[in-house]
């Protein structure tokens, strides 16, 4: 979904920009930078799915008000990047859209936080959690973390997105009931099958591309 910045207020804008600015902060100082330092092969990956993940952000069922439904790929980029890059990658992205769909800066932050940042985080708090609690297997590792984290993810996303056009009085609640909170558990399917299966294909032909698989841990005795 991408907000307008004349939809929003102004608490709206600096929280978002706030939240978003804290996050980046943290990803540039915490991101495990010799992983692609001096592997230029891994540079070009994160940057063509940052490509990938802006062609995607173009296309989908929209609004009126700029909102639009659209895959968000949050959880296969987290998968194969770790949370920090993820957040870099999706930056990126966004920054794309922004200048090509002409949504306004003011929006930036609370756009990057809906689309990015939270199901960023739901997908990295999942494999968290998977890994603690859950067996190690490949079955897991695919439905869990690449189908249950996006769908969770988008519906988690989509919810806050709607309680942000509620509070800024974009939509009222009645209106927003009918045209946009009746499809959220729709996206859910969507946003997982094609995480999932997408996520399945590269473990399968690039699994070195995914920094959160490894073999001796998923696959090797099971």
């Amino acid at each position: 979904m991408n907000l307008i910045s004349e939809s929003l207020g102004l608490t709206t804008i600096v929280g978002g920009w706030l939240l978003f600015t804290l996050v980046v902060v943290w990803a540039l100082k915490t991101a495990p930078w010799y992983k692609i330092d001096s592997d230029k092969g891994a540079q070009h990956i994160l940057l063509a799915a940052s490509v990938i993940v802006f062609l995607v952000w173009q296309f989908g069922a929209s609004l009126d008000n700029g909102i639009t439904f659209h895959f968000l790929l949050m959880a296969l980029m987290t998968l194969m990047f770790g949370p920090q890059f993820a957040v870099l990658g999706m930056l990126l992205a966004l920054i794309g859209v922004t200048i090509q769909a002409g949504l306004g800066w003011l929006g930036f932050g609370v756009n990057a936080v809906l689309m990015g940042v939270v199901p960023i985080a739901v997908t990295w708090l999942m494999y968290r959690l998977g890994a603690k609690f859950l067996a190690a297997n490949f079955f897991v590792y695919i439905f869990y973390n690449g189908f249950l984290s996006a769908a969770v993810g988008v519906v988690i996303s989509l919810s806050l997105a709607a309680v942000v056009l509620s509070v800024n009085e974009v939509y009222s609640y009645q209106v927003l009931e009918q045209s946009f909170i009746v499809y959220i558990p729709l996206m859910a399917t969507p946003e997982g099958f094609v995480n999932g299966m997408i996520l399945a294909a590269l473990i399968v032909l690039k699994p070195n591309w995914i920094a959160t698989f490894h073999d001796r841990t998923y696959i090797n005795g099971k």
